[in-house]
């Protein structure tokens, strides 16, 4: 299953419609729950690792799985608290983050040591951003798993900041993200498999007037148990296939947005046009 990012722009202008543009101020702990999603932020000068990094919190991987509205992230999950991350960001990375060149993102997402599927996903269902193969082989499916899951799971209840989603982590923590991703790990690998997950902001760089985009994919390690469409599309889902659920974006203030897989988008439309006839009928 394929897809890219030209074939999401017509989605953009909805998205910027449902951007919240401030930040929400509150405190708590950010959960980050096995089966949920996370965004990761880290930044490399080109000789090393800068001390911050990042996370933020999307809640569960099944909500924007089955996703067909282009909004916020708030919108799509309203347990977030804000969609916004320009304090946070600049918090970490300095004023200059969106424009440097050297602070990178990706989101991810697993599910390990389940029972049973959490929300349709099996154990070692495997979310990541930018994959441009499938990951056939089953036991580096339960390798990246494995890794996400540690990385999660180990910073699971940090602190959180100004916005209550998101938490900034020392570089030097054993569980930051960039000891999951070159060039902190020895092997080149990120999460244990040698494709790129990253996309590194910088101004100009991307298209639709966003800072960053990214593709996020699904992969199961089984269909047992699987919720095996996503977004709403006609496509099951095989083990080890790359699923598309939706491109995530981020602008130069911070929000954060999601444009969901084309089909989705249409069977909403679809859904809403329907709405809005029988209203008319039954005026």
């Amino acid at each position: 299953m394929k897809s890219t990012i030209t074939n999401s722009v017509k989605y953009l202008p909805l998205v910027l419609g449902g951007m919240g543009l401030f930040a929400h101020t509150a405190n708590g702990a950010v959960s980050l729950e096995n089966g949920g999603l996370a965004v990761a932020f880290y930044q490399y000068t080109g000789s090393a690792v800068a001390a911050n990094t990042l996370i933020y919190d999307l809640g569960s991987a099944s909500i924007f799985r089955e996703n067909a509205l282009a909004a916020s992230v708030s919108t799509i999950n309203p347990g977030i608290a804000s969609a916004n991350l320009g304090t946070q960001l600049t918090n970490a990375f300095g004023s200059n983050w969106a424009d440097a060149g050297t602070v990178r993102w990706m989101l991810i997402g697993s599910v390990s040591g389940a029972a049973s599927p959490i929300n349709g996903d099996p154990n070692r269902t495997i979310y990541l951003s930018n994959l441009n193969a499938d990951i056939t082989n089953q036991t580096l499916r339960g390798q990246v798993s494995g890794d996400i899951f540690s990385f999660t799971g180990g910073n699971q209840n940090e602190t959180a900041t100004a916005n209550a989603d998101a938490a900034q982590i020392l570089a030097s923590d054993s569980f930051s993200i960039d000891n999951f991703m070159p060039p902190t790990i020895t092997n080149g690998l990120y999460f244990k498999q040698n494709q790129d997950i990253t996309q590194t902001l910088g101004a100009g760089t991307i298209s639709g007037g966003f800072e960053g985009s990214l593709d996020v994919y699904r992969i199961i390690n089984t269909a047992t148990g699987a919720d095996l469409t996503a977004g709403l599309s006609g496509g099951d889902a095989a083990a080890g296939e790359r699923q598309y659920i939706g491109t995530f974006t981020l602008d130069t203030a911070g929000n954060i947005g999601v444009i969901p897989e084309p089909s989705a988008a249409l069977l909403g439309v679809v859904g809403a046009l329907g709405l809005v006839l029988r209203r008319r009928r039954n005026a």
